[in-house]
């Protein structure tokens, strides 16, 4: 059934279609957008033939060559899932075609020890003509999970989280701590007020720390191996310890999330959850602020985890 908000959107972009970008691809078309621009570093013929759901009738795909092309097809949403160091560049550049843009996560990130990543996202923020979400499913999963679980006051939460991701020492944390910090900051119903560093641990493939936030105690643990043949997601709130189990069905993942290694709690997809938030929310201030928020405050955090000194 087509969302009552998306009489609007015709006509969407995904800037870096392949691997994260199918996820957005499968949102568009679920959520009413017919005509859809493929832009990727390359130029692939087979990019629509190889994606990895089936395409049902009546949606039109626009295989990109390059970026001017992008004005004809008029986009009233872009997707930004492009390589990290990529994404300042690309936000400047596609706001020009829309204002309406869904950024994967980190919001930006610039490998350059005279940028602070904090100021410049900050600035980036201020554009009043730009509408952006920065994706974070990991807020579809807490909100989920506090709906269907009576939590009592958290007084920790380990977050552990071992993905097939290629990335190596710190651009392990740039690349996973987005998750951990959002999860935690939505279980406290509040934006960044305290943090303090208690460890980090950093390795080729195993990144840590142990921080607190807003007075939580928070124990973060990553691992990324390209050899993985899927990922592992575990969280422990207090003393309940919850692992997720995913499912690949039609193109899709279905979730599961297993408490204490015995109950089965069924959730929702919070990648497709928190992409459909978004493309409903654009006309939602207060929505778009909440969110820039948490995108700032992931930033924060990241910067002094990563300039901490054993």
């Amino acid at each position: 059934m087509k969302n009552k908000n998306n009489k609007n959107f015709k006509a969407g972009i995904i800037i870096g279609p392949s691997g994260i970008g199918q996820a957005h691809i499968r949102e568009f078309i679920k959520y009413g957008i017919s005509n859809i621009g493929l832009l990727g570093r390359k130029f692939k013929k087979n990019r629509v033939s190889n994606l990895s759901f089936k395409v049902k009738e009546g949606i039109s795909f626009f295989n990109l060559r390059e970026k001017k092309l992008i004005k004809k097809l008029k986009p009233t949403v872009i997707s930004i899932c492009s390589s990290i160091e990529k994404h300042h560049i690309h936000i400047n550049e596609f706001s020009k075609y829309c204002k309406n843009l869904i950024i994967e996560k980190p919001l930006i990130w610039i490998k350059n020890k005279k940028t602070n990543n904090y100021n410049y996202a900050k600035k980036l923020l201020k554009n009043e003509k730009t509408k952006l979400f920065l994706n974070l499913p990991m807020i579809s999963l807490a909100k989920q999970l506090t709906h269907k679980e009576k939590i009592q006051k958290i007084k920790k939460i380990e977050f552990v989280y071992f993905t097939k991701g290629k990335n190596i020492f710190d651009n392990i944390a740039i690349d996973l701590l987005p998750h951990a910090i959002s999860f935690v900051l939505t279980f406290q119903k509040k934006t960044l007020k305290s943090f303090k560093i208690l460890k980090v641990f950093k390795s080729r493939s195993l990144w840590s720390c142990k921080v607190m936030i807003n007075n939580l105690y928070c124990y973060f643990i990553f691992k990324e191996d390209k050899k993985r043949t899927s990922s592992d997601l575990s969280f422990k709130i207090n003393d309940n310890y919850y692992r997720r189990k995913q499912i690949f069905k039609d193109g899709e993942y279905v979730n599961s999330l297993i408490k204490n290694k015995k109950i089965i709690i069924k959730i929702k997809n919070p990648m497709s959850e928190y992409l459909r938030f978004m493309l409903s929310n654009f006309k939602n201030k207060k929505q778009i602020k909440k969110n820039n928020h948490i995108a700032l405050n992931i930033i924060q955090i990241t910067e002094s985890l990563l300039k901490f000194k054993h």
